[in-house]
C-alpha cells in the first residue's frame, strides 16, 4: 500500500508541475530563451519524419518537445495543438526571442504547425513540405506563414507576462472540454496520418539496352509508365504499384506488379510477378521464347535529388531491371540469351505527389 501512495501521490504532483507553467526571473527567462534559440539551431537540417522526436530526424511538434526539455527542462506536450492550449498566448508586439509562433495550414482552421522565434521576424521549424523540408529556418513575412500565421505563445514565462485573464468555474469547464475536444482531434488525425504519409511515384521513362544476340549495341527497348504508392511514415519505405510496358524487343506488352523498399527517396529495389501479352520472341533474332509469371522481373532505380513544381516533387530516374524468360519448353535460357533478352535499362523521370498536400 505505501508503494501505491508514493505512487499515486508522485503522479499528482507531476501533473501539478505540468498544469501550472513555472515563473522566471527575467535574467532566468532571457538565459532560458538564449539556450532554447541555440539548441533549437544546432538541428537544423535535420529531416523531417512524422512522429519523430530527434535526434536525427523530428515533426514539428516533436522539435518543440525536444528542444525546451533539452535546453529548459520544460516538459511541453506532444502536439501543435496541445502545446498551443498549454502556453500563455500574448500579442505580435510581445514576442521575444524562444517564444512560439503557431500556424493554421490545414482546412479545418486548426492549429496544427509551430516553430520557435529567434528574432528578426525568423523562426526555427520542422517543415514537411514546400521547397525545403526537415528542420529550417524561415521568415514570419514569407507570404504562405504571413497567411496562416496564428499567434505567439510564451512557454517560458516571467511573473509579469503570465498574467491570464481570471477564469470563473464556468470558463474553467469550457477550458476543459476544448482540451477533451483537442484531444479526440489529435487521436481522429493519428487514424488519418496513414494517407497523409502515402507518396505517389509516376514515371514514364525510355527502355534501352546494350546487348543484342548477336552484337554489342545501344538498342531501343520500348517505353514505360509506372505508378507506385509508397509510404514515407518509416524509415525504409514501402510500396506496391504497378507498369505498363510495351518491350519492342521481345514484343509483347507487359504488365509488372511492383513491391518495392525505398531507401532515402533516391534508392528503390523492387520485384514482383509479370502479366504477359502476346508471344515473346528473342531480340533481333525472333526466335520464340516464354514468359514467366513468376519468379516475373527484379530490379533496382537510383533517383536524382528532387526540385519542387508546385504540390509536386520532380526527379531523374535510371533503374536496371531484369525480367525472366524462359525457353519454349520452360527450361532456362543460355546465359547469354537470358541477358540480351530481359536486362533493360530505363531512363525517365520521376513524379511525385504527397497525398497530403490533395487532402489539405
Amino acid at each position: 500500500m505505501n508503494v501505491r501512495k508514493f505512487f499515486c501521490v508522485s503522479l499528482i504532483f507531476c501533473s501539478l508541475s505540468f498544469a501550472f507553467a513555472k515563473e522566471y526571473s527575467k535574467s532566468e527567462a532571457a538565459k532560458l530563451r538564449s539556450a532554447v534559440c541555440q539548441k533549437a539551431k544546432t538541428y537544423i537540417g535535420c529531416p523531417y519524419r512524422t512522429g519523430a522526436i530527434g535526434p536525427d530526424a523530428f515533426d514539428c511538434s516533436g522539435l518543440i518537445f525536444t528542444v525546451f526539455r533539452e535546453a529548459a527542462g520544460i516538459q511541453l506536450p506532444r502536439s501543435a495543438k496541445a502545446i498551443y492550449s498549454a502556453v500563455t498566448i500574448v500579442s505580435s508586439d510581445q514576442i521575444e526571442e524562444g517564444d512560439l509562433v503557431f500556424f493554421k495550414t490545414t482546412g479545418d482552421g486548426s492549429i496544427s504547425h509551430v516553430g520557435i522565434y529567434i528574432g528578426r521576424n525568423q523562426f526555427i521549424h520542422a517543415a514537411s513540405d514546400g521547397s525545403n523540408t526537415g528542420v529550417i529556418a524561415s521568415s514570419l513575412t514569407e507570404k504562405y506563414y504571413k497567411n496562416c500565421f496564428a499567434g505567439v505563445g510564451k512557454p517560458i514565462s516571467t511573473a509579469k507576462s503570465n498574467k491570464k485573464n481570471e477564469k470563473t468555474d464556468d470558463s474553467d469547464e469550457i477550458i476543459e472540454e476544448e482540451v477533451i475536444e483537442d484531444d479526440n482531434s489529435e487521436e481522429k488525425k493519428s487514424k488519418g496520418s496513414f494517407l497523409s504519409d502515402i507518396e505517389v511515384d509516376t514515371i514514364t521513362a525510355c527502355d534501352w539496352s546494350l546487348w543484342l544476340p548477336n552484337k554489342f549495341m545501344i538498342n531501343f527497348r520500348g517505353l514505360t509508365l509506372t505508378t507506385i504508392a509508397r509510404y514515407t511514415g518509416w524509415q525504409v519505405q514501402p510500396g506496391v504499384g504497378t507498369t505498363l510496358r510495351w518491350n519492342s524487343g521481345t514484343q509483347v506488352f507487359q504488365l509488372p506488379i511492383l513491391f518495392s523498399l525505398t531507401f532515402n527517396e533516391h534508392v528503390t529495389v523492387y520485384a514482383g510477378p509479370v502479366i504477359t501479352f502476346g508471344d515473346p520472341v528473342t531480340p533481333d533474332t525472333h526466335d520464340p521464347i516464354k514468359a514467366s509469371f513468376f519468379p516475373g522481373i527484379m530490379g533496382v532505380s537510383f533517383s536524382t535529388p528532387s526540385f519542387n513544381a508546385g504540390n509536386v516533387k520532380i526527379s531523374v530516374t535510371q533503374d536496371l531491371a531484369y525480367t525472366i524468360f524462359n525457353d519454349t519448353d520452360g527450361g532456362a535460357l543460355k546465359f547469354h540469351d537470358s541477358l540480351c533478352t530481359g536486362f533493360i535499362f530505363s531512363t525517365g523521370i520521376r513524379v511525385t505527389l504527397p497525398v497530403k498536400s490533395v487532402l489539405k
